[in-house]
């Protein structure tokens, strides 16, 4: 299942794809509309504090987690909740902006 969320001056695709019965991948990528760069956002620090885990599982750092489906549901939920939210959206873009020029982004949309 993929989601679209138009933000600001990015695009965010929420992502769920089953496993098994019991567990999903999850991720979430982020799309900047003017150059149409785009990069997997899923553990920066903004969501990751959003989604209440810890940093120091593994199951964490990498872009998709691999999680039950119990736990992807919340995370949907929280993510498309802020991602609708103006006011987080200004401070994701501003964190994303400037991870964008510091870093590679992967290719072209």
């Amino acid at each position: 299942m993929d989601e679209l969320l138009n933000g600001i001056r990015y695009n965010f695709i929420i992502s769920s794809e089953p496993i098994n019965k019991k567990q999903a991948v999850f991720d979430i990528e982020s799309i900047h509309k003017e150059t149409k760069r785009k990069s997997f956002v899923t553990n920066v620090n903004a969501l990751l504090s959003l989604f209440n885990v810890d940093g120091e599982d593994p199951r964490f750092w990498e872009n998709e987690w691999i999680l039950k489906n119990k736990e992807i549901k919340k995370l949907i939920f929280t993510a498309k909740k802020y991602l609708s939210d103006k006011n987080f959206l200004f401070y994701l873009e501003d964190y994303l902006d400037l991870d964008r020029k510091e870093s590679e982004w992967g290719g072209y949309e």
